[in-house]
């Protein structure tokens, strides 16, 4: 099971604990996450690209760097940046990949033991894909820029088409927040944080798999990414305003955790894999510099005490 043993200390439900540091100077932001069956932790780097591995036993190494361009480059209203990943059941990693090079932007996929690397599917240059979720051999991925949702062949069989694009996606006129950003299934519903709406949407999918109605399960909700327990609660993170929030199944919001925790720009949770860690949340502290009065990117483990729901 994940740093089990690493954090044989861990007291009580209280306080998060520190798994793993990361160095600011380096540019290290850790945006997005995801457990394979074995317990490894696979991690999106936001401003490098690179998909870094810990494994079991608290080892990390680098998987694979993604053509995003150099740290920080800049192409119109963009920067060149790594969004979120996904795994499959056979542990293939898939990253949205917001490159200023117009031939790499897109959705990409990744050998977990290789770390061989090909796209999946393109998508336009004014698209700002973000949030990725896997099911059914398909996958789903927010665009944060045009607001609306893409699906395409998990295997690169076919072009990214538009899923759904709800006005209710869409960000306001000049935001500075993403719109459509973290997106994770729960049964037979798609729900996606519009970050700049501050709302949690829920989109159902229908018998043949197409979007159904959207609708709104929770406003006041500042969502980047989030992740569910078995009971349909979500647990979501607010970069850069250093919360983590529960979203109950009838959309109150609370706040769970915040900077007194030691939060510092929190861009994602995920639940543990494995015995009886898939009780413990884990949040991802991107502390992205232009955000960050801090500067202490990490990633924490929290003894929620609840079981997360599995992902597919």
């Amino acid at each position: 099971m994940f740093l089990v043993l690493a954090l044989s200390t861990v007291a009580s439900a209280a306080q998060p604990q520190i798994v793993a540091s990361f160095d600011a100077s380096a540019l290290e932001t850790p945006e997005s996450m995801a457990f394979d069956t074995h317990g490894n932790l696979y991690l999106s780097m936001a401003l490098t690209g690179e998909i870094r591995r810990i494994d079991s036993n608290g080892t990390q190494s680098t998987v694979a760097m993604m053509p995003i361009g150099a740290p920080l480059t800049t192409c119109g209203s963009f920067i060149g940046i790594q969004g979120a990943l996904t795994i499959d059941p056979s542990g293939d990693l898939y990253v949205t990949v917001a490159s200023c090079d117009p031939d790499s932007r897109g959705v990409w996929t990744v050998d977990s033991d290789t770390g061989d690397a090909w796209m999946v599917a393109s998508l336009p240059e004014e698209a700002l894909p973000n949030g990725i979720a896997w099911r059914d051999d398909r996958l789903h991925v927010a665009d944060s820029e045009l607001g609306r949702i893409w699906t395409m062949p998990a295997d690169g069989s076919g072009p990214a088409e538009v899923w759904s694009d709800d006005i209710l996606l869409k960000p306001s006129v000049g935001h500075v927040f993403p719109g459509p950003n973290g997106i994770q299934f729960f049964h037979d519903e798609l729900y996606v944080a519009n970050s700049d709406q501050m709302t949690i949407l829920a989109i159902p999918v229908e018998a043949d798999g197409s979007a159904g109605e959207v609708r709104v399960h929770a406003t006041d909700a500042p969502c980047d990414d989030f992740s569910f327990d078995i009971h349909g609660n979500l647990y979501g993170t607010t970069d850069p305003f250093n919360t983590v929030i529960e979203v109950t199944t009838d959309g109150e919001v609370s706040v769970l955790l915040s900077a007194a925790n030691g939060i510092d720009g929190p861009s994602a949770t995920v639940f543990g894999r494995t015995g009886t860690d898939r009780k413990a949340l884990y949040i991802t502290n991107a502390a992205f510099p232009f955000f960050s009065t801090t500067h202490q990117p990490s990633l924490m483990r929290y003894e929620l005490g609840v079981t997360g729901a599995p992902r597919y």
